[in-house]
């Protein structure tokens, strides 16, 4: 079992999942905009967390961070 859930991660790709599953519920003004949810890194975890339950996804834990990695590297820019 852990071979395969460690398999499963190596072909995530943060970038893609975000433009195929993300973008379908809102656009990356949500995460710019001056009033947001999110102000921290454990927040935005927290809140990819609930988007892939709320997707239904079940994304492995290694997945969840490097996506979580991808949204901060790319738009929130938290220190980590």
């Amino acid at each position: 079992m852990l071979t395969a859930s460690a398999g499963a991660s190596e072909d995530f790709q943060a970038e893609k999942f975000h433009q195929t599953s993300c973008t379908g519920c809102h656009d990356s003004s949500v995460y710019t905009r001056k009033k947001r949810r999110v102000n921290s890194l454990p927040r935005l975890e927290s809140q990819v967390r609930m988007c892939d339950a709320n997707l239904g996804k079940k994304l492995f834990d290694d997945d969840i961070h490097s996506l979580t990695d991808y949204l901060n590297d790319n738009y929130y820019h938290f220190g980590k």
